[in-house]
């Protein structure tokens, strides 16, 4: 069967997380025309997700299990495999829903833009703030300096827009576009490999939407070791798109204003 959405998720020692996400995400479309399915990836974690495999025998929940770390990108690229639909949804597990209807929200972005291949929404704390960099600016100078210099400017916005990349916290895609990009450059193991999967698709002349008014709570960072991932996946960024010495010294004279990373 070809659903409408598949639901990616790849769980790392989140178990905790993961039951209420899948959860979460049962609940959201439940009432909803959307055809859907849900894939879990274990990417060789310490859980043992034996019961949850259990309680959801008789739905449309699969799992499947990783001998190997494959990273972000890596799991997300072989669950891509393990399922067939029109448009592909990665969630993290550390997330919750908190509006209605969201991925149905999201799914209508992208049905009725025929341009535009990614959306993802606005990600909140349990503080109930804005996430910084669930997404970054495309328009305006500073940041199109910002991207040419391999980092990214985020703004607080309060409309639905045309951006450079979005989270891929929550990250929806549709199935030919993710194709036609080849998936995640699996040699970022985490960190920046949606903004480098978007910056390929921007080059295709493709949009990637941002939309504020659909809220997710994130928790974030619940697993990685950051600054070392991070560090590891900027190197590489700057080395694949080939990041000129110019924009890396406006980069760092910008540095308080420009992320750097996930």
């Amino acid at each position: 069967m070809r659903y409408d959405i598949s639901i990616q998720i790849v769980n790392y020692n989140t178990k905790s997380y993961l039951d209420l996400c899948i959860n979460d995400a049962i609940k959201d479309l439940k009432d909803s025309d959307i055809s859907y399915e849900i894939v879990v990836l274990d990417n060789n974690s310490k859980d043992n997700l034996s019961d949850l495999e259990k309680e959801y025998q008789e739905s449309y929940v699969k799992f499947f299990k990783s001998d190997k770390n494959l990273g972000f990108g890596g799991g997300h690229n072989l669950l891509s495999k393990k399922s067939e639909s029109k448009i592909i949804l990665i969630l993290n597990p550390d997330l919750r829903f908190i509006q209605e209807k969201t991925i149905s929200r999201l799914f209508n972005i992208l049905k009725k833009n025929d341009s535009a291949v990614v959306v993802g929404p606005k990600l909140i704390t349990q503080e109930k703030k804005p996430q910084i960099y669930d997404h970054g600016e495309l328009r305006g100078l500073i940041p199109k300096l910002a991207l040419k210099a391999g980092g990214s400017i985020w703004k607080n916005v309060d409309r639905i827009s045309q951006v450079a990349w979005v989270s891929g916290a929550v990250f929806m895609i549709n199935r030919k576009a993710f194709c036609r990009a080849n998936g995640f450059d699996e040699n970022f193991f985490l960190y920046r490999e949606e903004e480098d999967l978007c910056w390929r698709l921007r080059d295709m002349k493709a949009e990637i939407i941002y939309d504020p008014s659909i809220e997710v709570l994130h928790y974030g960072s619940v697993v990685a070791n950051k600054d070392k991932l991070e560090d590891d996946s900027s190197r590489y960024y700057f080395k694949k798109h080939k990041i000129n010495r110019i924009f890396l010294m406006i980069y760092n004279f910008l540095h308080k204003f420009i992320r750097y990373g996930k």
